[in-house]
């Protein structure tokens, strides 16, 4: 039986040992998926701030007299794209659902590709937008076949881990993106933004190129009824060290597991059986961007300009995106030692006060310059914070909570509850920050920072503890029913002997059958 917390637990090391040279390649090559995602986010949030940018498609200000985008612009160019992420994520549940993993990470490398042409030949601002859109219909794809094929293929000791790498890299490509832009902010032709755009044609390269090295997902395989393949892809990730009883043992126990579940409907995405497993999913993907990572991803150079930083803000970006980077390579050593909710506790609070300390000090009318330093330094943990917890975790948590029956269905609709999200804190925060509407400024951390201490309440109460445990673990434990705060601890049967529980019961009971005939 496994117990989950209650055993030993395995060390940094000894669970780093666990990675084969092809999980440690689908790992990285699944995580690159996310790449252009991050760097467009990033470098989106520095390009607007651009003056050769801002003459091509903005305005000229005279109070100010620079160029500048106009905030209804902004909030077009901005929040219009992940309306293309949405009309992704609906497609990919179809095309990973029908036709395989892969076949999905091949169509989200050529939307890419077709997105950046678009916005690297832009001559007017709905061209730019367009390209956009399309671009970002490949985000859509990735947070809906990322987080399934990682936690589908992943060691249980590792998946936390694995599915966490997806945040570690859109952060890692937000941090490249504001170092290009640091570059090139300074150019005074066209170059200066499309520079940054036209490097985005690197990583679909890169990923259509691997692809044929990938392995598809067993669990999907053994689904589509080809325990064949589904054999020779679980020995490629499981390596050498894997013996073949192993191996068969872990495939008889995902044939059982799996046996005349087939796919469900959407119906059943919300029945009694899957009900709470949906919600789970939904909250994790609803917090991870409803408490505020728009603020400080997408329009923090901008804040930092408004707030007298015009020369720094920058390099505040840049540093914020480090720090980021960090602390998103922290969660691979802590999120399978700690827990997902431990962290989403500790960070979503963390989070909270760190935007409460910006916002106390917006509401000083001629805050000394130690006390700007200390607005920046807040916002900057905040996104470290959010890169350690929320940002990561709620990708782990959506991987391990929908039902096998469900999944891509539940993905789809998580991911589209956080895209809508994103869409409107995405195109209501230039208003909220900016004159003359709202004109909220650094004040706006009171909302989000608000939000941040709700999710740390709904998360005592609604988000479970995964760690350690199969998936098939996983369904187990939501069949008993017991309140989502106290998985942890609770025993279950591993993958590996759910074939011989199995067996044992149907002995059983054409024992007694035998008896009493």
């Amino acid at each position: 039986m496994s117990e989950g917390q209650e055993g030993k637990a395995l060390t940094a090391r000894e669970r780093f040992r666990l990675f084969t040279p092809m999980v440690t390649f689908i790992t990285f090559y699944m995580a690159l998926c996310a790449f252009n995602f991050g760097f467009d986010v990033g470098g989106f949030a520095g390009i607007q701030a651009m003056q050769p940018f801002a003459m091509k498609f903005g305005e000229w200000n005279e109070q100010k007299h620079i160029w500048v985008l106009p905030s209804y612009l902004s909030s077009i160019m901005t929040a219009t794209p992940f309306f293309g992420k949405l009309i992704g994520a609906i497609a990919c549940g179809r095309v990973a659902e029908r036709w395989g993993r892969k076949r999905a990470i091949m169509i989200l490398s050529i939307i890419s590709l077709v997105g950046v042409t678009l916005q690297t030949s832009a001559t007017t601002a709905a061209q730019f937008t367009i390209g956009r859109i399309i671009n970002f219909a490949m985000t859509g794809f990735c947070i809906v076949v990322v987080p399934i094929y990682q936690a589908e293929c992943a060691p249980k000791d590792l998946r936390g881990l694995i599915n966490s790498t997806i945040q570690m890299i859109i952060v890692f490509g937000q941090m490249v993106s504001s170092l290009i832009n640091f570059g090139t902010q300074h150019m005074k032709t066209d170059a200066a933004w499309m520079i940054p755009v036209g490097l985005q044609f690197i990583v679909p390269v890169i990923l259509l190129a691997l692809l044929p090295l990938v392995p598809e997902s067993p669990r999907w395989l053994i689904s589509k009824d080809r325990p064949e393949e589904a054999k020779k892809s679980l020995e490629r990730l499981r390596g050498s060290h894997a013996s073949e009883e192993n191996i068969q043992a872990e495939i008889e126990g995902l044939c059982h597991a799996t046996a005349n579940s087939g796919k469900g409907t959407w119906k059943e995405v919300f029945d009694e059986n899957n009900r709470r497993r949906t919600v789970v999913a939904v909250l994790a993907m609803f917090g991870q961007q409803i408490t505020g990572q728009a603020f400080t991803s997408q329009y923090s150079t901008i804040f930092y300009q408004q707030n007298g930083f015009a020369d720094q803000a920058f390099l505040f970006t840049v540093l914020a995106n480090v720090v980021s980077v960090a602390g998103t390579a922290m969660t691979w050593f802590i999120v399978d030692g700690f827990g997902r909710r431990p962290i989403l506790l500790v960070g979503g609070f963390l989070m909270g006060a760190f935007l409460y300390i910006a916002a106390i000090i917006s509401t000083v009318p001629s805050p000394t310059l130690a006390a700007k330093n200390t607005m920046v330094a807040s916002l900057t943990l905040y996104s470290c914070m959010y890169c350690v917890s929320w940002g990561p975790i709620s990708y782990v948590v959506l991987g391990e909570s929908a039902s096998a029956r469900v999944k891509e269905k539940t993905s789809l609709l998580a991911c589209c509850i956080s895209i809508l999200t994103t869409f409107i804190t995405s195109f209501t925060l230039p208003y909220l920050l900016n004159p003359p509407y709202a004109a909220l400024g650094g004040k706006v951390g009171f909302i989000y920072g608000s939000i941040c201490f709700v999710f740390v309440v709904v998360t005592f109460f609604f988000i479970p503890e995964m760690k350690g445990r199969s998936l098939e673990e996983v369904d187990q434990l939501f069949a008993m029913g017991i309140p989502l705060r106290k998985f942890k601890g609770t025993k279950t049967i591993p993958v590996e002997e759910l074939a011989v529980e199995v067996d044992k019961a149907d002995s059983t009971k054409a024992s007694l059958k035998h008896v009493g005939g």
